[in-house]
């Protein structure tokens, strides 16, 4: 499967926003392609003590990416032609994630994914002013003209393989989107603990690394809490019109529903889990 990412250019020093112009950030974007290419400066956690874990936990899957279009850092509000700032064709894909980037650029994604033989296209909403709610509907709207499947979740982390069948492709492929957590037990305590589909940004491998040996108690939600915050979390901090929370504190409970739903510990926001957990 090959995965095409569009996202913003990091800011040249000292280029600030006209008073119609719009700042798109790229650190997002960059910690997911660190993520993608399995970087061991991505995960910092752990400080001294680090046993680099993501060399056995996670992949490089740089050679499955068709390519990144870097968009401008800032854009106008409005735009007389969002086409101008893609290349004529874009380069065969199966999926496309869309990262922070212009809405009305957004808008003609759908189409050219289409045209390049892609099948989906994923554009994550980590903070609430990546994307209106008007901006969502056009988006699905898009899509089904398209013939392609979209998805906006909010966080990347809370992206399921109900989404279609594409998009659970991306998934089970890249094992990224809605955690998907296995733990063994032995003789009370986590001996394991396996992210086999981790968020988009690492943290569910930061979690699953730092439960291990901890026991199986109900006090497990605030342990999966506490390396969560420590990873950290990269979603905004704003209040959500949709979520009625922000889409950070979302993040920490799609998180605590996937490993004490694994673990068949209680929380009151699981939703949905099936215990794996192993008992020896």
């Amino acid at each position: 499967m090959k995965l095409l990412v569009v996202c913003s250019a990091p800011e040249a020093p000292g280029l600030r926003p006209g008073a119609f112009e719009r700042r798109f950030g790229s650190a997002w974007a960059d910690r997911f392609l660190q993520h993608l290419a399995n970087r061991r400066e991505l995960c910092t956690g752990c400080g001294d003590a680090c046993v680099h874990c993501r060399d056995w936990r996670a992949r490089d899957y740089r050679d499955d990416l068709a390519g990144v279009i870097r968009l401008p850092a800032v854009l106008p509000e409005l735009l007389d032609d969002p086409a101008e700032y893609f290349p004529d064709a874009l380069p065969p894909h199966d999926v496309l994630v869309a990262i922070e980037i212009h809405e009305e650029i957004l808008m003609e994604l759908p189409r050219r994914c289409r045209e390049a033989g892609g099948r989906a296209v994923i554009a994550p909403v980590e903070a609430p002013q990546w994307m209106s709610r008007w901006a969502r509907g056009k988006f699905r709207e898009a899509g089904r003209h398209a013939g392609v499947e979209t998805a906006a979740p909010k966080p990347f982390c809370a992206l399921e393989r109900s989404a279609g069948p594409a998009i659970a492709a991306f998934i089970e492929h890249f094992c990224l989107g809605r955690p998907e957590i296995e733990i063994e037990v032995l003789d009370g305590r986590l001996a394991r603990v396996t992210a086999h589909v981790t968020a988009p940004c690492g943290n569910s491998h930061y979690v699953a690394h730092c439960l291990q040996g901890f026991p199986l108690s109900e006090a497990l939600q605030f342990e999966v809490c506490r390396y969560w915050h420590s990873y950290p979390c990269t979603a905004g901090m704003k209040q959500d019109p949709d979520l009625g929370d922000t889409i950070l504190h979302r993040g920490g409970q799609i998180h605590m529903e996937a490993f004490c739903g694994a673990a068949g510990v209680p929380h009151g926001r699981v939703v949905g889990c099936t215990p794996t957990v192993k008992k020896f």
